[in-house]
């Protein structure tokens, strides 16, 4: 009968575990350089980048107002006591 050796065990462990990672990362960047589906029209592919401006667009405003909402805090902390008015209905 065929015996393994423990070491051997040990060291087929091993192998496997370390190709792994590499078979996953070759799995996932077959993935990522496959070519989209060309089911869409050059309209629609214009659309879609355009949208995706947008947002982008509305990104960095929203980034631009928090930065402003955090100096003001720090400004109020550093202030000693002094507070903002509060925001206006109507």
């Amino acid at each position: 009968m065929w015996l393994i050796p423990s070491w051997a065990i040990g060291v087929a462990i091993i192998v496997i575990a370390a190709s792994i990672p590499k078979t996953v990362r070759l799995l996932l960047q077959s993935r990522v350089n496959r070519a989209p589906p060309s089911g869409l029209s050059d309209a629609e592919i214009s659309q879609i980048r355009e949208g995706l401006e947008d947002i982008q667009r509305r990104l960095g405003d929203l980034e631009e107002q928090v930065d402003f909402t955090e100096r003001l805090l720090a400004k109020q902390r550093e202030g000693g006591g002094q507070r903002l008015a509060p925001p206006r209905t109507g």
